[in-house]
């Protein structure tokens, strides 16, 4: 009974394999893919009957499917699971040159289903669909390119097959082609192209599409800045259940950007994208509940999300970490613990992180006292633009015992703080210029940063300015330089 089924099937087989004998190299080809297939282990050893009894049944039936009929029937097959047998239709049908049928077949080498994975055959079949127009193909042909996968990296050929299937309405070639022209790393920079290919593909929901265009937007990066359109753009994107567009819509609300203020909503939505992972959402929750903001404040709930957050490696949690176990807020205070994600936080060049460590080695009265690592970890936050640690430069150089005195240093400091819009480093410059220590005195730079400090409500500033009336006497100026002088010779 067997070799007659055998021989049966031969004589049914054997037609398909020879009707496109004379066709040209390429159709040769895949006629000698298809009969490997056929002579293939697998192909043996999975069940002759089983991989054939769809067609037996239609042959018992004294019909045969048309190829749309076999693809439809195929993708049936796929879709409840006996993908082998879909994939003996696919091959079929690929090779007849159907250009769905090709994608597909590509698509299950790329990815190592039912057949070993294999880039190169991908690339192949993807090729055959993308010649034939199909977008799905396209698309796939472009990553492909791009990544130098089954084919060598060709970055104009992925820029030409992307825009191929952007052509073909395909949202997410459209996505990919937006992208690496707003990154401009392996074309040249294109903002507006970027902009309009990231509309095209935010008009068929594309999600990532459309939170890049709230970034834009919200950054004025590509579009003139423009909260309210962010905002729409967020909003569409958390409708889309995307958990960074929850995270910054939340975040929207928070802060009144484009809409007014809601700390109702703003709890909404980081609650959603919490439920979904987002790492932002913990850290925002985290800053509602230490603050108060729309929720009963709550330091020990505050540390939990930070803690979540700062597992995550977030930076900005991993110093608030330290700084909760620093101060004790929320939990037992313990240096041990403070010093660990103070160190976690630098890692990741966290410039506060080094500020409050150091804070931790001049000041500490144990074993963590250490004043060289102290003004190291000072030095390196303060040449990121860290204004506390500047100040505390300032400090440092004005007044350690341990050290000489370096007046100049200590202005220095103190300036760059200034600059930076800090009242106490203003009114530090201030009595420096009315001194002439670590500077030449000046009156007019007196006054100056006097009246910065004092708008800065730096109160002994704003009392200064009251005894002695905005405009200060010149003449009293340097009576005071004098005694203070010679009161410190």
């Amino acid at each position: 009974m067997l070799p007659r089924l055998l021989i049966f099937l031969l004589c049914l087989v054997f037609p398909w394999l020879t009707l496109f004998a004379a066709e040209d190299q390429v159709r040769q080809s895949v006629e000698k893919r298809y009969e490997q297939f056929q002579e293939s282990d697998w192909f043996s050893n999975s069940g002759l009957k089983s991989l054939v009894t769809p067609l037996l049944e239609t042959i018992g039936q004294q019909q045969l499917l048309d190829a749309e009929q076999q693809f439809y029937y195929a993708a049936d097959l796929y879709d409840a699971g006996q993908k082998e047998s879909a994939y003996y239709f696919m091959h079929y049908l690929a090779h007849l040159g159907y250009s769905v049928p090709q994608f597909y077949l590509g698509y299950m080498y790329n990815v190592g289903e039912v057949v070993e994975q294999n880039h190169e055959e991908a690339a192949y079949w993807y090729l055959l669909a993308a010649m034939g127009g199909d977008a799905d193909a396209q698309r796939n042909l472009g990553y492909m390119f791009y990544y130098g996968e089954g084919v060598a990296v060709d970055y104009e050929e992925a820029i030409y097959w992307f825009s191929q299937a952007s052509f073909n309405a395909d949202p997410d070639a459209q996505f990919e082609l937006a992208y690496i022209y707003d990154m401009g790393e392996v074309v040249a920079e294109d903002k507006f192209k970027a902009i309009e290919l990231y509309k095209m593909a935010s008009r068929s929901n594309h999600v990532k599409a459309t939170y890049y265009l709230g970034l834009s937007f919200r950054d004025g990066d590509g579009v003139d800045k423009d909260l309210e359109t962010a905002f729409q753009y967020f909003k569409k994107a958390a409708e889309l259940e995307h958990p960074p567009g929850m995270s910054d819509l939340g975040y929207f609300y928070l802060n009144g950007f484009g809409t007014e203020e809601s700390y109702e909503e703003a709890f909404y939505w980081f609650e959603r994208a919490k439920s979904l992972d987002d790492i932002n959402a913990y850290y925002n929750l985290a800053w509602m509940y230490e603050n108060g903001a729309g929720v009963e404040q709550d330091y020990k709930k505050a540390l939990e999300h930070y803690l979540v957050a700062a597992k995550a490696s977030d930076p900005d949690a991993l110093f608030q970490v330290g700084y909760y176990y620093a101060e004790g807020k929320g939990t037992k205070k313990d240096i041990r613990q403070a010093i660990y994600w103070y160190e976690r936080a630098i890692s990741h060049n966290s410039l506060s992180a080094m500020n409050n460590l150091a804070n931790i080695n001049y000041n500490h009265e144990g074993r963590w006292r250490n004043h060289a690592k102290a003004l190291e970890l000072w030095e390196k936050a303060a040449a990121g633009g860290h204004l506390l640690a500047q100040y505390n430069l300032g400090v440092y150089y004005e007044t350690d015992d341990e050290i000489p005195n370096n007046e100049q240093k200590a202005f220095n400091w103190y300036l760059k703080a200034a600059k930076q819009n800090d009242g106490e480093s203003q009114y530090k410059v201030a009595q420096m210029y009315l001194t002439g220590k670590g500077t030449d005195a000046s009156v007019e730079q007196y006054q100056y940063w006097l009246q910065q400090a004092a708008n800065n409500n730096y109160q002994a500033a704003k009392e200064e300015l009251e005894d002695e009336g905005e405009t200060i006497d010149p003449s009293i100026l340097e009576q005071v330089r004098t005694l203070i002088k010679q009161s410190n010779p």
